[in-house]
């Protein structure tokens, strides 16, 4: 595989046009699940290789199978406008095809109008009306849970267990970028306080390429704990309310064996992890 860090823009064409079946006008049902391509054009996508999509605010993200993008859209009703799309630029030689699927990936996603979520799954059509892209929730193995002790007063430490589980039937190698296994380094947790999201004021680490030392072992039904304060991250001074809940990291990795570790940032992707937000109060 030949990696590369140079980033090429793929014009979109941003139409606003009426679509097909229901969907809610502010674009909320498509966020906060990563979805993962059924058909493509009517045709299954490459086992183990399906591209992804994920939307969040006005940004939209995923894996196009061996390449990262990015861009921006736009909600209206049923219509749905995609902007300009970033791709990184890297040339994966196997699977053979992997690139073809690529490439009619990115120019059907160029060409979408319209959308619908339909029985638990998003569907994508063009301006014609034609459907082009099926995609279906992230089925994801890992589970995060997030324990706090209270009676909490403003000022102090708001110490949170973080503990991420493996369900599935086999062991993983998991990335601890952006979650608490390597500590709080970045805006790894969405926190409100009152209804009012608050702005992560923790410290930010500069990345270079993953290595082994990056991962951590996860047995098959196992799982892992690691202790952070988020007052270290986040204003918790005002008496109040709050919700936490762990976003799942843009940057990450998984993998069944030590020599499928990333060890470049053109290999990492979004890694769908599950986490149910819980509730903290803090006294005067």
């Amino acid at each position: 595989m030949k990696a590369r860090s140079l980033i090429i823009v793929v014009t979109a064409i941003a139409v606003l046009l009426v679509g097909c079946g229901s969907s809610q006008d502010d674009g909320s049902a498509l966020q906060g699940t990563r979805w993962v391509l059924v058909t493509l054009g009517g045709e299954s996508p490459m086992p183990g290789r399906a591209p992804s999509v994920e939307f969040a605010e006005d940004q939209i993200s995923g894996s196009a199978g061996c390449n990262t993008y990015f861009s921006t859209y736009e909600v209206s009703g049923d219509e749905l406008s995609i902007g300009d799309i970033a791709v990184t630029e890297m040339w994966c030689m196997e699977p053979e095809g992997l690139m073809d699927q690529e490439t009619a990936f990115l120019a059907a996603l160029n060409t979408v109008a319209s959308y619908q979520v339909d029985a638990g799954r998003l569907e994508l059509y063009d301006e014609a009306g034609t459907q082009v892209l099926v995609f279906g929730p992230e089925e994801s193995a890992l589970v995060a849970t997030i324990e706090t002790e209270e009676p909490l007063s403003t000022g102090g430490t708001v110490n949170a267990r973080f503990t991420l589980s493996n369900t599935s039937s086999e062991g993983l190698f998991v990335l601890k970028w952006f979650t608490p296994l390597e500590g709080l380094a970045g805006d790894i947790f969405q926190v409100q306080r009152d209804g009012a999201e608050l702005p992560y004021v923790g410290k930010l680490v500069k990345r270079g390429a993953p290595t082994s030392d990056d991962y951590v072992w996860i047995d098959a039904g196992g799982s892992i704990t690691a202790e952070v304060d988020l007052a270290e991250g986040y204003d918790f001074s005002q008496a109040g309310e709050y919700t936490v809940q762990f976003r799942s990291p843009r940057l990450s990795h998984t993998a069944r064996t030590s020599g499928d570790q990333a060890d470049s940032l053109d290999q990492l992707e979004m890694v769908q992890i599950s986490s149910d937000p819980v509730s903290v109060t803090v006294g005067g």
